[in-house]
């Protein structure tokens, strides 16, 4: 009687873990205790930008990337790669001059895939909150609006 507890036990566990991995939080909240959810009730793209602070492309990036972002057609954010936290994160983020929202964790885990292995790297993701393109290298502005219209006429909602 005892063994079909035990598996009865680790049946239901298995079930369970599936399910809260199939409904995991796209929800993040940034350095600033802003709740920042990867998906848009506002059909906008989102631009997931990993950096570091050592990374001298990365430093080059950031005036294009906040020019999107004040641009406000498409939502910016990024992510230390380092997975530097509290004031540690803000002062780098300080120091690149970001002025995009960045989150406190990475949300890859909850994206499923895995960290790039090249900085900076920049993940598109559509107005659900899906990984449609992955570009590795320092983006420009024009490049990430270009690659954005492309795919969204081309329907990669993921």
């Amino acid at each position: 009687m005892r063994i079909k507890k035990v598996i009865e036990f680790s049946f239901l566990a298995v079930v369970l873990s599936f399910l809260v991995g199939c409904s995991q939080s796209l929800d993040f909240t940034d350095t600033q205790g802003k709740a920042v959810d990867l998906r848009s009730d506002d059909n906008q793209w989102l631009v997931l930008n990993f950096w570091a602070e050592w990374c001298g492309p990365c430093r080059d990036e950031v005036p294009e990337l906040n020019a999107l972002s004040d641009d406000g057609k498409v939502r910016v954010v990024g992510v230390d790669y380092d997975d530097s936290q509290g004031e540690q994160l803000i002062s780098k983020a300080e120091a690149l001059g970001i002025r995009f929202p960045v989150l406190q964790e990475s949300p890859l885990i909850a994206l499923k895939t895995s960290p790039p292995q090249v900085l900076p790297a920049t993940y598109i993701l559509s107005p659900e909150g899906k990984i449609v393109e992955k570009l590795i290298g320092p983006q420009t502005r024009e490049v990430l609006e270009a690659t954005i219209q492309q795919l969204s006429k081309a329907g990669a909602n993921g």
